[in-house]
């Protein structure tokens, strides 16, 4: 039987769990890796530009996978398929991480002479499950 002072005691570790997680933020970035004028990013150029960039804003981690894009462009009203890298990052939303973020896309933008990266933010619904003693 669980008496008065384990109950509040459990109750308050219910409450710091819930707001331990609450205000994060899943934010997905899109980059195509066709480079208008001709040619592709490679794996090796992707590798440089996760690691040097990507890395260097968010060393706590992310995950990224690989894409088959299909987007109309813009300047030739075309349907273009390109491979595509998609970036998922996951934390608490605040302006620095929203300014990391449109960091890592002009970035993007300047090296690969890209029209645009797409972004995309949610607010997911987050539990860290763990080993339990």
């Amino acid at each position: 039987m669980i008496n008065l002072k384990q109950l509040r005691a459990w109750t308050t570790v219910a409450l710091l769990g819930l707001s331990s997680c609450a205000g994060y933020q899943r934010t997905d970035l899109y980059f195509g890796r066709d480079i208008p004028g001709g040619g592709t990013v490679t794996d090796q150029q992707w590798k440089n530009f996760s690691d040097s960039v990507i890395s260097a804003y968010f060393p706590e981690g992310y995950t990224e996978w690989d894409a088959h894009g299909r987007w109309k462009d813009t300047e030739t009203k075309q349907t273009i398929t390109e491979p595509t890298k998609v970036v998922t990052f996951l934390g608490r939303k605040t302006r620095q991480r929203s300014a990391a973020l449109d960091s890592i896309t002009q970035c993007y933008l300047r090296r690969f002479r890209q029209q645009s990266v797409l972004r995309t933010d949610m607010k997911p619904k987050v539990k860290f499950i763990g080993n339990t003693p």
